[in-house]
């Protein structure tokens, strides 16, 4: 009996481990070559594929960064997935982890330049002959960097995570007087000039970090664009997804995200953070989860995510 108890827990292993290969995939560009991993299930030849576009500063493939943020929240989604016959890239950004060297001078990559490289993952994703679906799931900012490209490359369906509404300038005015409100209004002495395009000499040592000479003209590309009008241009399936217990990009945010395309869906996900992980709006909790690599992601967040793509 004992012998067979473990027979069978050996075939349930097994069976977990099957349920999904890993490929790795890279994107060859005039600059340089940037690399990915296609989380595909197993035994099956045909399957969507969910491409999802990192959010802001050094995010890499898994959801993870070097400036405290190691949650494996991508991974874990695609994973996930993978359970349900849907296949998921998961991509380093131009100039991350191992897409490090496509890129060695901060201040000559702009906003379009990661339009452009989702973009070409997409159309390398199309010449592949199991796919079936391509879906755009674009997290913080990379929800409006994916809102873009699934209009140039005719996306099958689009999802939005954790995205605002709001131009980046309103935004980090908002994130600044909500967690360092003595920096706001230097912040808002800085941002108009951005808007209208022109670079800011003069930065404080406290605001560096955001607004120092070599990231302006990648911010001054980023204001041009208005999320509400862009996800209002798409006529393709769009799922809206936010977080109830999200510190950096609010809950109204993602519902006024909805009134701009008033065909979107909208999945309110409680007690979801800004990582995706769930956490109370209490700031020792959050930054708990933000380190939290086996935290599990939220179920709603995986099965609104599947029914939105096998409607």
């Amino acid at each position: 009996m004992k012998n067979f108890l473990l027979f069978f827990s050996l075939i349930l292993c097994s069976v977990a481990f099957a349920q999904y290969k890993e490929d790795s995939l890279t994107l060859h560009t005039s600059s340089g070559d940037l690399y990915g991993s296609l989380i595909v299930p197993a035994n099956t030849n045909s399957f969507d594929v969910v491409i999802i576009q990192p959010g802001s500063g050094p995010t890499d493939r898994n959801g993870n960064n070097p400036m405290g943020v190691k949650a494996n929240s991508y991974r874990m989604l695609a994973d996930s997935l993978a359970r349900y016959d849907i296949a998921t890239l998961l991509i380093d950004k131009r100039g991350i982890a191992a897409s490090a060297k496509s890129f060695t001078d901060e201040s000559k990559i702009v906003f379009e330049d990661y339009i452009k490289d989702l973009e070409e993952w997409s159309q390398l994703l199309r010449k592949d002959s199991r796919v079936k679906q391509i879906v755009l799931a674009g997290h913080s900012e990379g929800s409006l960097i994916a809102m873009v490209a699934a209009q140039r490359v005719k996306a099958d369906k689009y999802i939005s995570i954790a995205g605002p509404s709001k131009p980046i300038d309103e935004i980090l005015s908002w994130q600044l007087k909500q967690q360092a409100p003595a920096l706001a209004s230097a912040a808002d002495s800085i941002l108009p000039q951005l808007k209208n395009g022109q670079t800011v000499a003069n930065i404080s040592p406290e605001l560096n970090i955001l607004f120092r000479p070599s990231v302006q003209p990648y911010l001054i590309s980023w204001m041009k664009y208005n999320p509400c009008e862009e996800i209002g241009k798409l006529t393709i399936p769009v799922l809206i997804i936010q977080g109830t217990t999200d510190l950096q990009v609010q809950q109204s945010e993602g519902e006024a995200l909805h009134t701009c395309n008033k065909q979107s869906s909208l999945s309110m996900i409680e007690e979801m953070n800004h990582v995706l992980k769930k956490a109370t709006g209490n700031r020792i909790a959050q930054a708990a989860s933000y380190s939290s690599p086996d935290l599990p992601i939220p179920q709603q967040l995986v099965a609104d995510i599947v029914t939105f793509i096998k409607k």
